[in-house]
This record gives structure tokens, sequence and C-alpha cells, in this order.
């Protein structure tokens, strides 16, 4: 009964050994075929970079004759152009230097809510017209409320000024 104990591991042992050997050649061939692949497609993808390339230096001289390819050509070109420019302003704002005076000058505008008026006046389309033509402060045109200039929203009412 020992011996066939014995015997039933050295099979157990040598088939697990045999497996393990089996998934290292596995992967080692998996390996292998993928870097192929990736060779593969390195050159595929020289080759379309040289193709590329052919086509622009062709579409510079106006000698490239398809359409198609013309305008994928000046797509690129237009890209390489924004690309060009985005760096630029890129690069000016990396040199930018803070100035500590820069914002002194600036007021804070005024972000005090106007006072609540429960009851619109009888004559706030007169005053409203009144205030327009003399230059005073705009009022809203749909609560009649004051509003700040070149204000977006009515901070009274919350309606779209602009």
């Amino acid at each position: 009964m020992m011996s066939d104990f014995i015997e039933s591991a050295k099979n157990l042992v040598n088939s697990a050994v045999s497996r393990t050997g089996w998934e290292a050649q596995k992967q080692m061939r998996v390996r292998g075929k993928q870097g192929e692949i990736d060779k593969l497609l390195e050159q595929r993808q020289k080759l379309l970079d040289d193709l590329a390339l052919t086509a622009m230096n062709l579409y510079q001289q106006g000698a490239l004759t398809d359409s198609r390819l013309s305008r994928l050509c000046a797509s690129v070109l237009e890209l390489d152009h924004d690309v060009k420019t985005r760096e630029g302003q890129l690069q000016d704002i990396k040199n930018e230097a803070y100035s500590p005076d820069q914002y002194g000058s600036v007021q804070t505008p005024d972000y005090t809510p106007p006072p609540v008026n429960p009851t619109p006046s009888a004559n706030a389309g007169t005053s409203q017209q009144a205030g327009a033509s003399a230059g005073a402060q705009s009022l809203c045109p749909n609560c009649g409320q004051p509003i700040r200039a070149n204000a977006l929203y009515c901070r009274n009412c919350g309606a779209k000024l602009r």
C-alpha cells in the first residue's frame, strides 16, 4: 500500500512537472510570435509614415492629383499650424512673470444684492426709461430692479440680460 502511495505521488509530481514545462514552452512560443507580430507592425508603421511623407511632399509640390489625399494633406498641414500656434501660446503663458501690482488697480465688483422691493412702483416703466436715457444705472427689463453694468443675469429675478 505504501508503494502505491509513493508511485501515485511520483506520477502526480511527474504530471505537474510535465505540465509546468509545457506551459513554459507555450509562454515562450507566445512571446516569440508576439515579437514577430510587433516587428511586422513596426515595419507597417514605417511604410505608412513613408507613404504619408511622400504624399505630403507631392501635395506641397502641387503634384498630388488625388483629391482625397489632397484633402487629408491639407488637414494635416492645418493641424500642424494649429499645433505650432498653440505651442507658441503655451510658451507665452510659461514666460509670463507675476507682477504684484497687476491686479491692484482693478476694482472689485459690488456683489451686494439689491434691496428687496416687494411691490413695484406704479411708475416703474417711466423710471426705467428715464434712467436709461439719462445714463443712470440700468434696470432689469423683467423686474425693474437695478442691475450692474455688464451683468449677465439679474441678481433679483435671475433673468438673462445678454
